[in-house]
This record gives structure tokens, sequence and C-alpha cells, in this order.
């Protein structure tokens, strides 16, 4: 490292009392090797928000409620040390056994400690009536742009390859959405009509939920970067993961009984929980983000945004498909043990 940034590093760590011995720039992430061990200083641009979200979740972390790689305080008590237009914070050096590009490994630790994550930090239910009225605002704004698109693509005397592999999925995209839009309208009406509202259970979410943000060293998991984490409905931040995962893993689908085991075995969801989701990911987001990237600012070529719908198309309906088949199956699994529990109570009778 540079002299000038060493003798910063340095100025930092005094905070912690700590000497290094050898330090080692790692992009936003400082090694630094030291006679009391070794330590990753975190560097980053934080506002006075982020820090004092991360200052909310370290008492969970240390009292182990969140399995989580925790912060060291300062020997003035800060966990985070501000300098120039940078913050810093320190914890314990990982040395990390899964790279980055073994999404299927590293996806699998994910969902089993955002389950853990959401379990751990469950409150009770809430009132979310506003959330299935914004469900239905978003699913009109959508079934709105995809209509659109396609009646333009429609009229054209030669639509590109690209609006030609659109308008062949325009019968399972409009039936996705029209499902959904279905299902939110009628809970909304019921709430009209004087029914009780809907309610789902919050819990802490961590705001950035993805592959980069959890360390791996053998057998050992825990989430990093809780700056953007907040208590909000849980069930959102498990469709995006959901969503975000379909985008990632190849979309052959299977890995997703077992994604999906890793994660309702450590954070079981309520019948209400389970539709709410279900639904909310029949909403093909990444093919309404892909289709806007077309009609705006090109940067890629007409293959490349074609093959891209495809591979998300596959994707989004092997989500679907194998999320249906999961809950389908748990249903089953439910009915029949109630079954068995009723006959041997009439036999006990």
């Amino acid at each position: 490292m540079e002299t000038s940034r060493n003798i910063e590093i340095n100025r930092i760590l005094f905070h912690y009392d700590i000497f290094p011995l050898r330090l080692t720039d790692q992009g936003n992430m400082i090694k630094a090797e030291t006679s009391a061990g070794v330590f990753a200083l975190k560097r980053k641009k934080m506002t006075e928000k982020q820090i004092g979200r991360l200052y909310d979740v370290y008492p969970l972390i240390r009292s182990l409620v969140i399995d989580s790689a925790c912060p060291l305080p300062s020997k003035y008590g800060d966990l985070v040390v501000k300098w120039d237009e940078n913050s810093y914070y320190l914890m314990p050096w990982f040395e990390e056994t899964v790279p980055e590009s073994d999404l299927r490994e590293r996806y699998q630790r994910l969902f089993l400690k955002a389950g853990q994550l959401h379990r751990q930090t469950m409150q009770k239910e809430a009132d979310a009536s506003s959330l299935y009225g914004s469900a239905v605002q978003m699913l009109r704004a959508q079934q709105s742009y995809w209509e659109r698109f396609f009646n333009t693509a429609e009229h054209r005397v030669y639509p590109s390859p690209f609006e030609q592999i659109v308008l062949g999925y325009a019968p399972s995209a409009l039936g996705y959405l029209q499902r959904a839009l279905v299902f939110f309208s009628q809970n909304v009406s019921k709430q009209r009509e004087g029914e009780s509202g809907r309610v789902l259970r919050r819990a802490l979410c961590h705001g950035r939920l993805s592959p980069l943000h959890i360390m791996i060293e053998n057998e050992k998991s825990f989430l990093i970067n809780f700056e953007e984490s907040k208590e909000d409905f849980y069930i959102l931040e498990t469709a995006a993961l959901f969503q975000q995962a379909s985008v990632m893993l190849p979309p052959d689908g299977t890995e997703w009984d077992r994604l999906f085991r890793d994660y309702f075995s450590s954070c079981p969801a309520s019948d209400e929980e389970a539709s709410f989701l279900f639904h909310f990911l029949l909403c093909p987001r990444s093919l309404s983000h892909l289709i806007n990237q077309y009609e705006g600012k090109r940067e890629n070529s007409e293959l490349w945004f074609t093959k891209r719908f495809i591979r998300l198309a596959r994707g989004h309906d092997q989500l679907i498909r194998e999320l249906e088949k999961y809950f389908d199956d748990q249903k089953q699994q439910k009915e029949e043990q109630e079954k068995e529990e009723q006959e041997k109570e009439e036999d006990k009778n």
C-alpha cells in the first residue's frame, strides 16, 4: 500500500489499539495482520441513517440472535470510525472457502441464513391492508405496460426478433398478471366490504440479501453488511430473494426444492404468507425491467436481449412451477397428518 494510505489506516486502527504488521488492500476491505490476530477493516461511504441501523442490529448480533460477523467496538466504544468522506468498521478476518462464482452453494447458505434471520426476529402479526392495495396498483401498472408493448409490436410490419419472442410469451405473462391481480383485488374488495384486514408478520429484514453479503468459512456462514436493515413485512424480502435467485441461478430449476426446504424449514410461512408470496412472485418483474432496457438506451445487441429474455422467462416459469408444487406438497402432507391424528383420536374414543 502507498505510504500516505498506510499512515491513514494506521491512524484508524489506533482507535482499536491495533498495530498492523502487514496491510493488504482488497477493494473496499483492508486485511490487517497484527500480533493480536487478523482483522478486516471495511471501508465505505455511509450515511448517519446507515450507521444508526448498524448500531440497532449490533445488540442482536452480540446476543447471538442473528448469526452474523459482528463489528468490533473501538477502545472508545464506537462501532464506526468516520474519516474524511468514508466510514470504517472492523471485523474478524475470515478465510472464505466458497468462491463468489459458486452461486449454487452461496445461495443455498444464503436461503438458510435468511430464514434464520427472519424467524429469530419475527414479530407479531400486523395489518397489511395497504400492502395488498399497493400490490394491486403495481400489477395494474405492469399489465398496462405489457399491453402497450404488445400493441406496439403487433402493429409493426416487421417486429424485431426480440419483439417476436416477447409476443410469443404474451399469453404466459398476461396469464400470470391476471391471476395475481384477481387474488389481490379480491382481498382488497373483502376489506372494503367490512371484513377484517389482512395480517402478515414483520421481522428484521437485511435489506441487501445477496451472495456477496454472506461470508462462508468451511461449515460456518455469516451474514454481513446490515447497513440497510429495517423491520418490515419479511415476506417482501423473501420474495425479492426468490426473484433474484431465479435470475442468477441456471434456469433448469434443479436447486429450487432444496432452497425452499432450507428457507422454510428455518422460517415456516403461514397460509396467508404463502399465498401472498406465491401471487406476488407471479409478476415477472425481471422481464419488465429487460423490456424497459430494450426500449431505452440499448447498450447490448438485439441477439443479447433476445437470449436474455428467453433465459429470464425460463427461470421465472421454473420458479413459479416449483414453488406451486412445493406448497401443494406441503398442504397435502399437512392434510394427511391431520387425518392420521384424527383417526388416532377416534380410535382412542
